[in-house]
């Protein structure tokens, strides 16, 4: 692997973006770039044992300098950007799919709204952890902060659907947001986190136990209320099975008030 040169590497990289318009002689650059900067050794075992997407291994400084760059270009030439996106998807490499989650999610709001269409198809070829995490958090991410109300609706679709492995992504896509320090609009979560709580099973447990962790790092008091409502409201017998099977997984404030609320339905159930 070549040394990274931070001129060379500018330079490297803003002939790349030169391409920004052109999908595939892109993905053409793009692969004889990373090529300069990969472990042959590594890659080489990667291929050997058929591990997961072909990788070159890129060093996050090469990564991060193209980012910076594809980031301008999104800006002003937002269809372009879905387009190549689409193309760098197609690509199948662990690089390439990483950026064009990155780059989906810096297209201006406006435009990328009918472009978040397409991650239930990128999601479900997804079979790299690495990959999904950056579908949920990169390719949202402007989504997320600048219009709230269509990433809800996003996710409003997927906590509410029958199918686990969209309430799996809807729960897991939840997290960056609760995670910002500056975010606050609780009553908007758990409007949209209720359906998904009332079908928790064991496909979902361990999402649910880790959204449920992060709600309660934004407002403890908030999180314990809409817990014990939900649970007093509709106290589904495996919904009930989960919230025990989790209780250890959560604060010790959490368990307590959790329990007593369970206590509670098992005591009513007993005595109808």
């Amino acid at each position: 692997m070549a040394a990274i040169d931070l001129a060379r590497l500018k330079i490297q990289a803003a002939r790349l973006a030169e391409k920004f318009g052109e999908p595939q002689a892109f993905v053409l650059a793009l692969n004889e770039m990373l090529d300069t900067y990969t472990n042959r050794t590594i890659r080489a075992i990667q291929v050997a044992q058929r591990l997961s997407l072909p990788t070159y291994h890129t060093p996050r400084p090469v990564m991060r300098q193209i980012e910076s760059e594809l980031a301008v270009l999104a800006e002003k030439q937002p269809e372009e950007a879905i387009t190549l996106s689409d193309a760098l998807w197609q690509a199948d490499t662990l690089e390439s799919r990483l950026l064009a989650a990155y780059l989906l999610g810096t297209i201006p709001s406006g435009q990328a709204i009918l472009a978040m269409g397409r991650l239930p198809a990128w999601l479900n070829q997804s079979t790299d952890k690495q990959v999904r995490t950056a579908v949920l958090t990169n390719a949202l991410a402007r989504l997320r902060q600048e219009n709230p109300g269509a990433f809800f609706s996003i996710l409003e679709d997927w906590l509410g659907s029958a199918q686990s492995t969209l309430q799996i992504w809807g729960l897991q896509a939840l997290i960056p947001l609760l995670q910002n320090p500056q975010f606050e609009n609780l009553p908007a979560v758990f409007r949209i986190l209720r359906p998904a709580i009332l079908a928790v099973g064991p496909a979902t447990q361990l999402d649910f136990q880790a959204c449920l962790a992060a709600l309660e790092h934004v407002s403890p008091t908030e999180t314990t209320a809409f817990l014990r409502e939900v649970i007093r409201a509709s106290p589904e017998p495996l919904m009930l099975r989960i919230f025990r099977r989790i209780l250890p997984g959560l604060s010790p404030q959490l368990q307590e008030a959790l329990r007593e609320t369970l206590r509670e339905q098992n005591n009513l159930t007993a005595n109808s």
